[in-house]
């Protein structure tokens, strides 16, 4: 397996792990699963400005991650809302875990400081996930969806990267997006 930088041609297998979770449950407050055209325009428009991640096993998507922008003010550009989605016969093998090392490493060179992550409620993989790489939870928005039948907490959670934040003036804005290497075989 490995984990390497995603390309709007990577859009079907995406879709493929991704589709269930908007259609099958709440993880994702999609009603409707994204074409396939549709998912590899938000591939392109996410790596434009930040990383998108595939995790790939015998040729065929197992997983994804990928970072975008927390807000649309000027203030936050030093922030970045990060998702994760892995395949069903990938789960409980940290792949969610290695996908997130390598997508938070390359944002924190690329120069954020504050990850968030939105977590549909309930969900206590993804919650777990995200508390053991870090995440503190930052609060919950009470019923804010409409999703799968009923009304949908999501738990906003947040983790520091890069430098600490302690800077007297602004600092230098995030730069341009930053790549693997070549793939990382895990």
């Amino acid at each position: 397996m490995q984990i390497r930088d995603a390309e709007p041609a990577d859009a079907p297998g995406c879709l493929a792990v991704y589709a269930p979770h908007v259609s099958a449950g709440a993880t994702s407050f999609e009603e409707t699963p994204p074409g396939v055209d549709e998912f590899a325009l938000r591939i392109a428009r996410i790596l434009r400005t930040h990383a998108f991640l595939v995790a790939e096993a015998d040729g065929a998507i197992a997983g994804f991650a990928y970072g975008g922008p927390h807000r649309e003010r000027p203030a936050y550009r030093w922030s970045a809302e990060v998702s994760v989605y892995i395949d069903p016969l990938h789960h409980r093998q940290g792949l969610g875990a290695r996908l997130y090392g390598s997508l938070f490493a390359l944002l924190a060179e690329q120069g954020y400081r504050t990850l968030l992550a939105g977590v549909a409620l309930p969900n206590p993989a993804s919650l777990n996930l995200h508390h053991r790489l870090g995440f503190i939870e930052a609060g919950v928005f009470r019923n804010v969806g409409w999703k799968a039948g009923g009304w949908r907490d999501v738990a906003w959670l947040q983790r520091s990267i890069g430098a600490p934040p302690s800077e007297t003036a602004a600092p230098h804005p995030p730069g341009a997006p930053v790549r693997l290497g070549g793939p990382v075989v895990i």
